[in-house]
């Protein structure tokens, strides 16, 4: 039989939803809401709460062929921007599924403490070789004023919020592990002329601070201590963000 589109409404909450059909062996009229009732899970869970007599149906477009009814769906779904319009039951286009909260922490929770395989890890690092490490879309000064603007004030996803002292502790003592002796990244840098040039013109681009952004930092920091250890080459108390030049890095100790 020829495939179908169709849109069923659920009528005490108004949300719709548009499908198609494929497989049917009757005609599209004495398929839809007698032998068929959808495949989608939100609308069979609707139809156990409130019966199937609470919706409205319609068949949209009978199709020649199965090719074009597939074609079609898509197109239609698109035009109505059902992945960003709430009042549709529709969560995918052609595959594309939106991420629920449910639905990442699902994904979370079955990779968290799962380590890569070594082929995995040679499988991913493969699939990556050749590839661009950042689109050009993403260097534009358009696009850079944009997402500061779009990230900025309430668009920020700190905004109003601060860590916790147990939060500041954790970061603290993992970032100790990572930057300290032979973990320390810019340990294994070679700083040749050309680099340090490089450095020197990227500091020489740096817009100068503005009086409102002194004050806004000397605002946070007022009456704040900084955590400090003790070098004992240089015996001098070292601010912990600068520790990593110290100790046995210290230059006084080499």
């Amino acid at each position: 039989m020829k495939p179908y589109t169709y849109l069923i409404k659920h009528i005490p909450t108004g949300l719709v939803y548009y499908g198609l059909r494929t497989a049917n062996k009757v005609p599209p009229q004495e398929d839809l809401w007698i032998h068929y009732f959808t495949s989608s899970p939100k609308v069979h869970k609707l139809i156990e709460e409130t019966g199937k007599d609470s919706f409205l149906t319609e068949i949209r477009q009978v199709f020649d062929s199965t090719e074009k009814a597939v074609n079609w769906e898509p197109r239609v779904l698109r035009r109505c921007k059902v992945l960003h319009d709430p009042k549709w039951i529709n969560q995918n286009i052609a595959g594309y599924i939106v991420p629920t909260e449910e639905s990442n922490k699902k994904i979370s929770d079955y990779h968290k403490d799962k380590p890569k395989t070594d082929e995995h890890k040679r499988n991913l690092s493969l699939s990556q070789k050749g590839k661009p490490k950042k689109s050009t879309v993403y260097q534009s000064k358009e696009y850079r004023e944009n997402m500061s603007k779009l990230k900025s004030g309430e668009g920020n996803g700190m905004f109003g919020k601060n860590q916790t002292d147990d939060a500041k502790k954790k970061i603290g003592e993992k970032n100790r592990v990572h930057m300290t002796g032979e973990n320390n990244p810019m340990k294994k840098v070679i700083w040749t002329e050309e680099r340090r040039e490089h450095m020197r013109q990227i500091r020489t681009k740096r817009q100068p601070w503005t009086e409102v952004q002194k004050q806004a930092v000397a605002e946070k920091l007022r009456g704040k201590t900084r955590e400090k250890l003790f070098c004992p080459h240089c015996k001098r108390d070292i601010s912990v963000g600068w520790y990593n030049r110290h100790g046995d890095n210290c230059q006084s100790y080499k």
